[in-house]
């Protein structure tokens, strides 16, 4: 027997297996799950029950309430005004009535059965044996409380299963309860479960017809539509990606394009304005303002800040002479704010990647160069770039105090700055990797020729 066929008597064999266990599981845990589900259903109808009976009991106790109030213990004229109440008060057609017991078991008014009034029913014993009065009574006077007794149903003329719930008036000794029959609860449990017993039964008969071949079958197709839908999934991410770092990208170089077109050429119509006055007030040898003065070195100060601003948000030199002189410019401008030297090396090589690898590259040397401000304490950066194996190869490094390098194996473990960086990077089909110790901090990112191939010639003059 070849290897490919005995794969496939292994998996049919576990499929077999499989739809026996499957078979007996299902059906147990089903079993199990639709008693809970009968349970569940009957809590919430009695509890439903029980919500109608109290609000019942408090509808019949507040009509009952301005002559009970106001009443003495013996006031037989309240007391029969009370019970006319009582008596006449009914839901539910003509199965929802109110009955009064006084504390030892003397029916005082009992609408649906007229005879128990003015006789003792301490003793009145159910079918399995509980004194129904005695256990009313006493929930009565605990504070109120719910029991379940046969009863007859005055609509059906035949007992059934009813739910009582008493409270008690304690200036009169009476006990005034009410109470719901319970078959149309105990019909829809034995519907349900009728309904399930049955689905239970089809649910095996299924089981048994269709599990030999359909869990093989949806095991295939879901692999493959899992594989297949994996990719898709992966490749709409890393078109999203790019879409979103070049929306971003474009929204940089506008800002900053306004910044440096716009904004900043009126501050420079201004200064020049200010400039022109201060010539003027020389030749009429008028001593310059201080104000003036004053005016002139902030408004030097907003043009540098602003065109600072529109550089570090998309340095317009990188479009116009490419990410060489754009990095050579980043450098420099580092090195003249930190006093950190900065070496760097490049192939001197034309046209080397695409502009959207170009923005990646110039985004991780700048976030580098941050990170390196901030945190490193260093005093010298190396950047360098190498071609390498169909590799492109752009390394950070400084001499720094480093960090701690170990909480930082998978670009999900990096901060907000190197992920993005991480990210970027991966959308080129890259690797991005930062490596810390005592002795500094090496940042890389690797673009595969695949994704940077654009037609170079290595020649000499201007680099990338």
């Amino acid at each position: 027997m070849t290897l490919p066929l005995r794969l496939l008597f292994i998996a049919v064999l576990q499929v077999v297996l499989t739809s026996i266990l499957t078979y007996f599981l299902v059906t147990d845990e089903y079993r199990d799950l639709s008693n809970q589900s009968v349970d569940t259903l009957e809590n919430f109808l009695i509890e439903q029950k029980h919500q109608e009976l109290e609000n019942y009991t408090l509808l019949a106790v507040s009509a009952m309430s301005d002559a009970y109030e106001n009443s003495a213990i013996d006031d037989d004229e309240a007391k029969a005004r009370v019970t006319e109440i009582i008596h006449d008060m009914t839901y539910s057609g003509n199965d929802g009535y109110f009955f009064v017991y006084d504390g030892d078991g003397n029916g005082v008014v009992h609408p649906k059965e007229p005879y128990r009034v003015g006789k003792n029913w301490w003793e009145l014993e159910g079918e399995n044996g509980d004194k129904t009065i005695q256990i009313l009574l006493a929930n009565a006077k605990a504070g109120g409380g719910f029991h379940r007794y046969p009863w007859r149903k005055p609509s059906a003329g035949e007992m059934s299963e009813k739910m009582g719930y008493s409270v008690f008036l304690e200036k009169w000794n009476w006990m005034i309860g009410t109470g719901v029959y319970l078959d149309d609860v105990n019909s829809q449990l034995s519907k349900l479960q009728r309904e399930i017993d049955q689905h239970i039964n089809k649910t095996k008969q299924i089981i048994l017809l269709v599990a030999m071949s359909s869990i093989f079958l949806i095991f295939l197709l879901g692999l493959i539509l899992n594989l297949s839908q994996k990719k898709k999934t992966d490749q709409k991410i890393s078109e999203l990606g790019l879409k979103i770092i070049n929306m971003q990208e474009e929204e940089r170089r506008h800002i900053s394009r306004e910044l440096h077109d716009g904004i900043v050429q009126v501050l420079v119509s201004i200064k020049y304005s200010l400039e022109a006055t201060g010539l003027w007030l020389k030749k009429a040898k008028v001593d310059k303002p201080q104000p003036l003065e004053h005016a002139q070195s902030n408004l030097q100060d907003a043009i540098s800040e602003i065109r600072r601003i529109s550089h570090h948000l998309h340095p317009r030199i990188l479009d116009e002479l490419g990410l060489s002189a754009a990095m050579d410019a980043l450098a420099t401008e580092f090195s003249e704010q930190t006093g950190i030297a900065v070496n760097v090396t490049k192939p001197a090589v034309r046209k080397l990647v695409q502009n959207g690898i170009s923005t990646t590259l110039y985004r991780v040397v700048q976030e580098s160069l941050i990170n390196v401000q901030k945190h490193a304490h260093a005093s010298e950066v190396n950047i360098e770039m190498t071609i390498k194996d169909k590799w492109l190869t752009l390394t950070i490094s400084d001499n720094g105090c480093g960090f701690d390098a170990h909480n930082t194996d998978k670009p999900e473990d990096y901060g907000i700055g190197l992920r993005n960086l991480a990210e970027r990077v991966e959308y080129h089909l890259g690797e991005f990797n930062v490596r810390s110790s005592n002795d500094g901090t090496q940042v890389t990112a690797r673009i595969p020729k695949a994704s940077y191939a654009n037609t170079h010639t290595a020649t000499q003059g201007p680099s990338v």
